[in-house]
């Protein structure tokens, strides 16, 4: 009676925790795209579910240790050591470098990582566990509360990543974990323990201190670079990733591609990196229009020399390096574009005094995402700039990151060259190897097909090519460049020094590149670049991963030599990652879930119920992971970045399956089992039809703004996932009672095969697109009417047995 009269505390302990645990696997994912390439991001979501799982086994097999006053116990003992365990973790993590070599020093570094990033989910996973199957109570108000914590923890990320950095948001979800504890401990001695009290409030505290000391916890490896805090001038954390500005130095100044003749020092220049692997620069500038002449030299200004003095657009604003460019061109306006308040922060606040850009009348710099933005402008430019906005770490990853890839799609592209006059250039920058593969040629394929949509006969009349060294330089007009642009265009290009790849009036130097532009269809640009020997088809929304070149048939280049230069060495190493990871997952799975119940015996069930049983759960572990991967793929076009996209899915998703659980009570599967083919079959009809909605769903309302589009997303998810969190409880209550011990390896199943799932749901997108991957999610709970028929069978046959007459097996609902 006592420690009902505390349930109250029982019920904060789980809120706290599933918050915390929520919150920690969204911030992980973002961790991971600062202490590596962003291609180990997803694993977060992998690894949650493994070490969930592999808790909710072991409470399964623990039997007496986890009942009555040892489970109450329990909850308090493993909350602390989820709360200790996410600040170690972490301390580990950003403490040890990663290797991506495949040696032995890479699989060992990965394993590390891989085991710092579980030990948390594994601790909670108990915690979870233990609440939900062995304290006593009112299953609807404690589920309600399971839920609630978990769909609030994704969407706190937001809040402490935009007020704080990692190492704040870190310690804050410690903090809230042993809130958790505190609370259980109440509940189960009616005490609260001193140095629980004493560690909610030092950790606490140490969040805070984290925020303003200049001796804070950082990043000591990122991108396998130590990050050295003297050399740091300004640290920003947001939800689009770290930026950090090194102290201003006198030197030569920013340039991508700087020309014959460019200055060579006397600009004063703060360099700023993104996640550690994406440079850039914020330039002092005292105000007058003749300290910026050193602009002009750059390959990327090249479109400002034909179309000087008009109206700008630019998208990926950065310290304002673009904007610069503009002005000293006489730009009669600037809209920038930027994505990352961070950015937009230090240009009118912070180093406001030292940019000087915003003080121009001429500029605007807006807090969009860059598609969104103009989608929504009815504004025409004369030149449209997008300078190598994308990170290092993006290209180097390529299908395993969306952070800017919406960007470079045909659907994109469609909006851009409707927002250029009819004389104005899109010029698009990219990194560019004369000697490898290069996302220059799938760059000129996207122009090729976007102006061949765009009804322009001859796409080669419409592009041109510059390049400097590494640097390419592709400008696109939806009217032919006429005889003066390309005078001034040869003018130009032989004063700097740079080299025309491509142009109306020459022949092409690189034949494959000229190829393609003298398309005259899509149909006839498929066939050009059919037998390259990467993978240069435009990208589409389907399948928006511009910066991999590699086709799934590729894969065999793994483990040869690195090519030296070129996107594609990048696309290889993340490949070569992926597979280590997916052998370290597979084997994570045997011995972590597979292993203890082994150990436990293999359930008193007959072999044809067994099988189904394990098809059964498999297959909606693998199809919920297939849906979930896809659609936090798919929503990180549409939301513009893939931190909003995992944020907004899971709670949308967490919480309308936790509806769907909660009212399956109520269908009566055992007096019409055949109920849940149906529902299964209809289910895997509702997730195609969300499949097919999706691009119309992008296509009509991507203009509208960040809150809008996150809420047609939850309007898109939730029914969804409302469905198919009805299958898991009806397994469960179909497997009940066909023989002792199946529940553990049930859950175990589902667990495992969701989080294979995860790895090769990403494959499936880059093989053959999101929509298959959304589709083979429809396909795994279509099948469910084979396994879950036999289960019916088995039951029928069960009840006929204790009951000694026949049962009736009733009809499908209708």
């Amino acid at each position: 009676m006592m420690r009902q009269q505390r349930a109250p505390w029982f019920l904060v302990g789980l809120f706290t925790t599933t918050l915390a645990t929520l919150a920690l696997e969204t911030l992980d994912t973002r961790l991971l795209s600062v202490l590596t390439w962003y291609h180990l991001s997803f694993l977060a979501v992998s690894l949650a579910m493994l070490g969930m799982s592999a808790g909710a086994v072991q409470v399964y097999l623990g039997k007496a240790r986890y009942e009555g006053d040892a489970a109450a116990a329990a909850l308090s003992r493993y909350a602390v050591r989820f709360s200790i365990a996410v600040a170690v973790c972490y301390l580990l993590n950003i403490s040890l470098p990663i290797s991506e070599e495949f040696d032995t020093n890479g699989v060992i570094s990965l394993a590390l990582t891989a085991l710092a990033l579980g030990v948390p989910f594994y601790y909670s996973g108990l915690v979870v566990s233990v609440a939900l199957t062995r304290i006593p109570g009112r299953v609807g108000i404690v589920y309600s509360v399971d839920l609630i914590g978990a769909a609030l923890g994704c969407l706190l990320v937001l809040w402490l990543l935009s007020t704080g950095t990692m190492s704040t948001a870190m310690f804050a979800c410690s903090a809230i974990a042993a809130l958790g504890a505190l609370s259980f401990a109440y509940f189960a001695s009616g005490k609260f323990p001193k140095f629980g009290a004493l560690a909610v409030v030092a950790l606490g505290a140490l969040a805070v201190w984290n925020t303003t000391s200049d001796n804070r916890v950082r990043i000591v490896y990122s991108k396998g670079a130590v990050q050295k805090p003297d050399a740091i001038w300004r640290e920003r954390w947001s939800i689009h990733g770290q930026v950090t500005v090194m102290k201003p130095a006198v030197g030569r100044p920013w340039y991508w591609g700087p020309g014959r003749g460019a200055p060579q020092s006397g600009v004063e220049s703060a360099s700023m990196f993104i996640d550690g692997g994406a440079g850039t620069s914020m330039t002092h500038w005292d105000g007058r229009h003749e300290s910026l002449a050193w602009t002009q030299y750059d390959v990327t200004s090249l479109a400002y020399h034909l179309r000087p003095g008009g109206h700008v657009g630019i998208i990926g604003v950065g310290g304002g390096r673009d904007v610069l460019t503009a002005l000293w061109f006489g730009a009669k306006s600037v809209t920038g574009v930027e994505i990352n308040q961070a950015f937009v922060d230090m240009l009118e606040k912070e180093s406001r005094e030292f940019a000087h850009i915003a003080d121009d009348p001429r500029v605007q710099i807006v807090h969009d995402e860059g598609r969104s933005y103009y989608t929504r402008s009815t504004e025409k430019f004369d030149v449209l700039q997008m300078a190598l906005i994308d990170t290092w770490a993006a290209t180097g990853a390529g299908a395993f990151t969306l952070s800017e890839n919406g960007l470079y799609t045909l659907e994109a592209w469609d909006v851009l060259l409707e927002r250029l006059a009819p004389r104005g250039i899109l010029t698009v920058s990219r990194w560019f190897s004369p000697a490898n593969a290069s996302e220059t040629s799938r760059l000129v394929s996207l122009a090729t097909a976007s102006l061949l949509r765009h009804g322009k006969a001859d796409p080669s009349k419409h592009i041109a090519l510059v390049v400097w060294a590494n640097v390419a330089n592709l400008m696109v007009s939806p009217t032919p460049f006429d005889a003066a642009d390309l005078a001034k265009l040869r003018a130009t290009a032989g004063r700097f020094g740079f080299g025309v790849l491509l142009a109306p009036d020459i022949a092409p130097v690189l034949p494959d590149l000229g190829a393609i532009t003298a398309s005259k269809s899509r149909a006839e640009l498929d066939r050009t670049i059919a037998g390259a020997a990467y993978d240069y088809s435009p990208p589409d929304d389907d399948r928006p991963y511009f910066f991999n070149l590699l086709r799934v048939g590729d894969f065999h280049q793994l483990f040869q030599k690195y090519p030296e230069g070129g996107v594609v060495t990048g696309n290889l190493r993340a490949g070569k990652t992926l597979f280590t990871l997916l052998v370290l997952v597979t084997l994570a799975v045997l011995i972590v879930i597979f292993g203890p119940l082994a150990r436990s015996g293999l359930p008193r069930m007959a072999a044809r119920p067994f099988t189904a049983s394990v098809a059964y759960f498999g297959l909606i572990g693998a199809g919920f992971m297939f849906v979930q991967i896809g659609l936090m793929q798919r929503f990180s076009v549409y939301l513009g970045h893939p931190t909003y996209a995992v944020a907004v899915t899971l709670f949308s998703m967490i919480t309308a399956t936790g509806i769907g659980s909660f009212v399956s009570e109520r269908f009566p599967i055992e007096k019409r089992p055949r109920f849940v083919p149906f529902v299964a079959l209809a289910t895997a009809v509702v997730v195609v039809l969300a499949t097919l909605s999706l691009q119309p769903l992008i296509d009509h309302t991507i203009r509208q703004g960040l809150l809008v589009r996150c809420l047609l997303t939850i309007a898109l998810v939730a029914p969804l996932s409302c469905a198919l969190g009805l299958f898991f409880p009806f397994g469960m209550r179909l497997v009940r009672g066909l023989g002792s011990n199946g529940e553990p390896w049930m859950w175990g199943v589902n667990g495992a095969s969701g989080v294979l799932a995860a790895v090769v749901g990403v494959v499936l997108s880059m093989a053959a697109g999101i929509r298959t991957t959304l589709f083979c999610g429809a396909l795994a709970y279509a099948a469910l009417g084979l396994p879950a028929l036999v289960l019916a069978r088995a039951r029928k046959g069960a009840r006929e047995r204790s009951s000694g007459e026949p049962a009736s097996e009733g009809v499908p609902a209708a």
